[in-house]
């Protein structure tokens, strides 16, 4: 899919813009961001060093792009079924039809 496409722009719109609201009223996200203040607090109070700290903070930033990531493609993967059902085409269900489609 292109990311110039009408598709990725609205994506980027709900994902970068409405979707801030919807996880600041959502309990379970909230419930998440604390346990993550948690454990934030106990590497604070490690006293590691300046190299480890880094190490540490580039791996969570990958790991949370990964989770970004994946959530964009889910969004997409599931709008892109939307229009499918909406415009009357058949979904494919196998993998390899799955991976033909792209």
């Amino acid at each position: 899919m292109e990311k110039d496409s009408a598709l990725y722009q609205l994506m980027d719109t709900r994902m970068n813009g409405i979707m801030n609201g919807i996880v600041s009223d959502d309990g379970e996200y909230q419930a998440i961001l604390r346990k993550s203040d948690i454990y934030s607090g106990e590497l604070d109070r490690m006293d590691l060093s300046k190299e480890i700290r880094l190490l540490i903070d580039r791996y969570v930033s990958e790991q949370n792009a990964l989770g970004s990531r994946f959530g964009m493609l889910a969004y997409l993967l599931g709008f892109s079924d939307c229009k499918a059902m909406f415009f009357g085409k058949c979904l494919p269900t196998e993998a390899k039809e799955l991976s033909q489609e792209r």
